[in-house]
């Protein structure tokens, strides 16, 4: 190259798809960042169009590897046996039913653990299968059908329920509980139960807790039931109303949640 060949090079102006790379740079780092880091290029790529910023989501995702740009999450994989052998459950009312076309059709339920200090913490929490919304949780030291009752009594405080709304869970012993049936009967909730060994029946919940741990539980070490709590309500304000989600069109829960009013 000749001395004038590489200072024409040098002084270059920078092209317009450079330029309009580099600012599309900007808004990717913006909304992965609100996102909590989570998002990778297809929420990234959604959560932009939604804002009014036209971009395709091959190029998102060639900016955002070319920056090392990617969804934080924690990896852990596990092996299932399959499931096939299992008999149908008389008492799963999802098996056969029709897919949900609005709001307070059916909820679903379950809990899991969460390490605080040296011990195991239980979460509870019942979601609307609809809209994806958290409608009532409760995390306390010891498992119980009180807890798994009192998020019940959560969701009802603030949720209109239908003659036929199904309440539907796995087969823990919290849910068999005199308390826990009584208190569907009580309100006019139907009672549904995965198949037992089937926790699949209940694939939203367990892809709630698959998000909750990977995304913000297994990033943390808790020391105090509070401290664990503070980060919990802190996730699910960001999981209600401002996680968009590839099953419910790139929507936010809440934002469905007033679509589907």
């Amino acid at each position: 190259m000749t001395p004038s060949g590489y200072h024409a090079w040098r002084n270059r102006k920078p092209s317009l798809q450079k330029l309009s790379n580099e600012a599309l740079l900007v808004e990717i780092k913006r909304v992965h960042l609100d996102s909590h880091e989570c998002y990778g290029y297809p929420r990234v790529h959604a959560k932009l169009n939604q804002e009014g910023i036209a971009c395709g989501k091959h190029r998102i995702a060639r900016i955002m590897r070319e920056n090392d740009i990617r969804g934080k999450k924690f990896r852990r994989y596990k092996k299932h046996r399959p499931q096939h052998h299992i008999a149908d459950n008389s008492t799963n009312l999802l098996r056969k039913r029709e897919p949900v076309t609005s709001i307070n059709q059916v909820w679903v339920g379950d809990m899991t653990f969460i390490r605080v200090g040296d011990e195991w913490n239980y979460l509870s929490v019942v979601m609307d299968l609809y809209s994806r919304k958290i409608i009532g949780w409760s995390f306390a030291k010891q498992r119980s059908a009180k807890l798994v009752t009192e998020v019940v009594y959560k969701a009802l405080k603030d949720n209109t329920t239908r003659s036929e709304t199904i309440c539907h869970t796995d087969q823990g012993c919290e849910y068999s509980s005199h308390l826990y049936q009584d208190t569907l009967k009580e309100n006019g909730l139907k009672m549904s139960m995965s198949r037992k060994g089937h926790c699949w029946d209940n694939a939203s919940m367990e892809s709630f807790f698959h998000s909750l741990k990977t995304e913000m539980v297994y990033f943390n070490k808790f020391k105090t039931l509070e401290e664990a709590k503070l980060y919990i309500i802190d996730y699910m304000y960001f999981y209600n109303n401002e996680r968009i989600h590839s099953g419910i069109n790139y929507l936010t829960p809440v934002l469905c949640e007033k679509q589907a009013a």
